[in-house]
């Protein structure tokens, strides 16, 4: 996942605009990082995540008093720490777009973290944290030159426009902020920032999610469910069956089909409420405004002629066309339109994905089958890395660092994001409401 522009100007108001302080400074201890070693998240680890993640007052509120809760995001911290971990074994933390990425959000968590100390001890605005100076002067250094252009190619390649050249007034910009934070970053090393547990636990949070994320789309993409498998859950799964609802519209075609009146078969077999009681009229419509299957079908017959039987997410169909027309739409471009008639015959089922969105039993199949494959898979890199979590701890009050608290600082490059993967959607199924 890249800093996009989007989420790194948004960051950045929030880093940059520094109201008047609202309480005391705490106090810091700065302890040498130690070696690299297993990752294991104490009690007071997670309530230091939590504080430094600056949940809304609700969600905060919720884990606070939630003991389900809290172990629910321990569990999903766990998971993500452990794709990450899987990710970097894999050897992702060495693609130049990731170690990039990573280091770029290695220096926003440390400047934000130094713009707040800054905060708490009184200033007011950016300019008293970082000067205009300053910023001017670091983009005058020889190293920074390189580093500012692949902070901007990352940005067009991955920002907003996705591949789109910046324009001039955007590269300013960006050129500012990133100075602003490369100044910041450099003043909250010598502050000693990174050294604290803190911080530390922020940067592998951010980490983590780059290569958690990375590595969940490309799970994703090797899970994908063959026909085969598709074919063995429908046989494995006897209620996502069809075939009775199938024999039902073909017996309904073959009356259409010799002739009998089709609005009053509408009437009375239609699973469609819209339909019913108007011999299955659904008015006019252009093209975008139904499901893919359904529109090519419709927009291919001629006034007057029956479609055969038409599968979409909402089950099966027989659509006679009764008119079409073209208008000038947008722009004055011509637009064709037609007016139809359809008979549906729902699933035995009404399918859903985990969005909630409509599905047929062969889609409810293979994202079933999809799922169960990245579930194992995930619970095999859960097994494999190791990774512990507290999952009992206290929200709001981290007191103080436990002994030897950096003695379990997870090793460099650990990682942030729960992306559990999930199969790509696919589009509803009938008019788009």
């Amino acid at each position: 996942m890249s800093l996009s522009l989007k989420v790194f100007a948004a960051s950045f108001a929030v880093l940059f605009s520094c109201p008047a302080a609202q309480a005391q400074r705490r106090a810091r201890v700065a302890r040498p990082a130690a070696p690299p070693a297993a990752i294991n998240l104490t009690a007071q680890d997670m309530a230091l995540i939590v504080e430094g993640l600056q949940l809304p007052p609700d969600v905060q509120a919720k884990l606070a008093s939630d003991e389900a809760e809290r172990r629910k995001f321990a569990k999903d911290v766990r998971e993500m720490l452990s794709v990450a971990e899987e990710a970097k074994a894999a050897g992702y933390a060495a693609r130049p777009e990731l170690k990039l990425q990573a280091e770029l959000s290695r220096a926003f968590v440390i400047a934000k973290a130094y713009f707040k100390l800054r905060e708490a001890d009184g200033a007011k605005t950016s300019e008293e944290v970082v000067t205009q100076a300053e910023i001017d002067a670091l983009l005058q250094e020889p190293a920074s030159a390189p580093l500012l252009e692949a902070f901007l190619e990352d940005y067009r390649k991955n920002g907003p426009g996705r591949g789109a050249a910046l324009t001039d007034e955007q590269r300013a910009q960006l050129r500012n902020h990133w100075g602003r934070v490369m100044v910041a970053r450099r003043k909250g090393v010598a502050a000693g920032l990174d050294r604290e547990r803190k911080t530390q636990l922020a940067v592998m949070l951010q980490q983590s999610r780059l290569l958690a994320g990375a590595y969940s789309k490309d799970l994703g993409e090797r899970s994908k469910a063959t026909d085969a498998e598709v074919a063995a859950y429908l046989a494995s799964h006897p209620e996502l069956n069809s075939t009775k609802e199938r024999e039902k519209i073909e017996g309904i075609l073959g009356r259409v089909r010799a002739g009998e009146d089709f609005a009053k078969l509408a009437d009375e077999f239609t699973e469609d409420p819209s339909g019913k009681g108007k011999g299955g009229d659904l008015g006019w419509f252009s093209r975008g405004m139904m499901v893919a299957p359904f529109e090519a079908a419709a927009f291919a017959l001629k006034p007057g002629e029956v479609s055969g039987v038409v599968e979409t997410l909402f089950g099966f169909h027989i659509i006679k066309l009764e008119d079409r027309k073209t208008d000038a739409g947008a722009g004055g471009k011509a637009e064709e339109s037609v007016r139809a008639r359809h008979i549906l015959i729902g699933y035995n089922a009404a399918l859903r994905s985990p969005g909630g969105r409509r599905q047929s039993p062969a889609e409810h199949a293979r994202s079933a089958v999809e799922k169960q494959k990245i579930d194992r898979a995930i619970a095999e890199i859960i097994a494999r890395r190791g990774v512990r979590v507290a999952e009992t701890f206290t929200v709001g009050e981290t007191g103080a660092a436990p002994p030897g608290g950096d003695a379990q600082t997870p090793a460099a490059g650990a990682k942030t994001t729960t992306a559990r993967p999930t199969a790509t959607g696919r589009k509803p199924a009938r008019r788009k409401n």
